[in-house]
């Protein structure tokens, strides 16, 4: 009984060490919102292709995600916005606003990405030198004989 109560303790306060993700601010979700329903709007009028679309649907995915957030609200808000944009359809000019923006976060996402791998590829070529330094260097063996036991040692 007593390992289970401090079993239980332990956890529950391991627990409380978690932190939570921050809430989500008004503005944020009908920034994210206008985008989610900007895209598909630029969609149907054919102002904007269906993979930027997907992008940007993506993009406010993870934006949302990456709050606590209500998703009732969220639904509200994006079906309001929606409805907004069915009775004022966006420009031409605002769907391409959106394109590039979306165009330059999939950039920056790329090149974050390239940048990820060109510092792996760098850690792992400096692991490599160095296991090739270590194993170049001269090694020096020292042996003790204990009874009829020995033991070396390589430096």
């Amino acid at each position: 009984m007593k390992r289970f109560l401090i079993t239980v303790l332990l956890g529950a306060s391991l627990v409380g060490c978690a932190t939570p993700k921050p809430t989500i601010p008004y503005a944020n979700y009908q920034r994210i919102a206008t985008m989610d329903a900007g895209a598909s709007k630029c969609v149907a009028l054919g102002f904007m292709d269906y993979q930027t679309a997907a992008a940007a649907k993506n993009f406010a995915a993870a934006d949302l995600n990456s709050w606590t957030y209500d998703p009732v609200f969220y639904q509200t808000t994006f079906a309001e916005l929606a409805a907004s944009a069915d009775k004022t359809p966006p420009t031409k000019e605002q769907c391409q606003g959106l394109t590039v923006f979306v165009t330059q976060r999939v950039q920056q996402q790329q090149q974050s990405y390239q940048q990820q791998q060109l510092a792996v590829q760098q850690q792992q070529l400096l692991n490599q030198s160095l296991q090739t330094m270590q194993n170049s260097m001269p090694k020096t063996t020292y042996c003790n004989k204990i009874g009829w036991q020995t033991v070396c040692n390589t430096y």
